[in-house]
């Protein structure tokens, strides 16, 4: 099973079947049946068919009454009689001059029924595989297109990073200097310890340090393109992701005052919020 979005569409006709389906996004797997009551037992069948080939997603399946089904429109005279005997019986109770029209008696309902259709099994599985079929398809080409471009968004992200990568040692070694330099002006004519300014000064600095979000943003991605690569459904996996790079991203921007680094992080939560628009489409 390749990579799905979770809308498509697909179709399928055998004998007197035809059968439509239409999936949109879903949080879960939900089935929607539009069919006609003579196949209401089918129903179970119909339901188990989708799960096996599909996870998340709405799916609508719309199964149309077709003409020439072999149904027949039949008398039912037991009920005929007995509305007429109503009738008559009403008409003598409260003195009407009215008689009892054919008109009358065929408004009623039950008057008439349809027969139902002997439903040839073969012919519904084939329709209903066809569509099933077809949806997947559809599905699978829409989510091999939702991929490409999150595929194109991730090497924006890892370009970005790099950036912020390579200006870290430039940024720390201006931050160092210019607290250095800030404490210098702070206590100027006053008896200190230098030794314990620049340890106290590295304290500093190491906490403003972001290599650990760098390396834990990298391994992220990674995880996100291993996902795009796999054949099982991955869009809530992708969710929990991008939630964790905005984090990284976040604590990123928190920790510098760097103008550049500070661009790139801005740049990196546009991608991530296009990246996560586009996940939600993914099964």
């Amino acid at each position: 099973m390749k990579i799905q979005s979770m809308t498509g569409f697909g179709k399928g006709a055998a004998g007197n079947f035809k059968v439509e389906i239409r999936s949109v996004n879903h949080k879960n797997l939900d089935i929607q049946l539009s069919i006609p009551a003579y196949m209401y037992s089918y129903e179970p069948e119909i339901k188990k068919s989708v799960k096996q080939r599909f996870q998340r997603g709405r799916i609508d399946i719309y199964m149309p009454r077709q003409e020439g089904d072999g149904r027949k429109l039949t008398l039912n005279a037991s009920a005929a009689r007995k509305y007429y005997d109503v009738f008559v019986s009403l008409k003598e109770e409260l003195s009407l001059s009215d008689n009892v029209s054919l008109e009358l008696l065929a408004s009623q309902k039950d008057i008439f029924v349809m027969d139902e259709p002997v439903v040839e099994a073969a012919e519904f599985y084939d329709a209903l595989d066809m569509a099933l079929k077809e949806l997947e398809e559809s599905r699978i080409e829409e989510g091999g297109h939702l991929a490409d471009d999150i595929s194109g968004r991730i090497d924006l992200l890892n370009k970005y990073l790099a950036v912020i990568e390579n200006k870290r040692a430039e940024v720390t070694a201006g931050a160092k200097a210019a607290l250095l330099e800030r404490l210098k002006e702070l206590l100027d004519n006053t008896p200190i310890d230098e030794s314990r300014i620049i340890q106290e000064t590295a304290i500093l600095i190491e906490r403003s340090d972001i290599t650990e979000e760098i390396v834990r943003a990298r391994s992220h991605l990674k995880s996100f393109e291993g996902l795009l690569k796999s054949d099982d459904p991955s869009g809530k996996k992708m969710d929990f992701i991008i939630q964790e790079l905005r984090r990284e991203a976040n604590t990123i921007g928190s920790k510098t005052s760097d103008f550049e680094t500070a661009e790139n992080v801005i740049e990196m939560k546009h991608e991530l919020e296009k990246i996560r628009e586009q996940a939600q489409n993914l099964q």
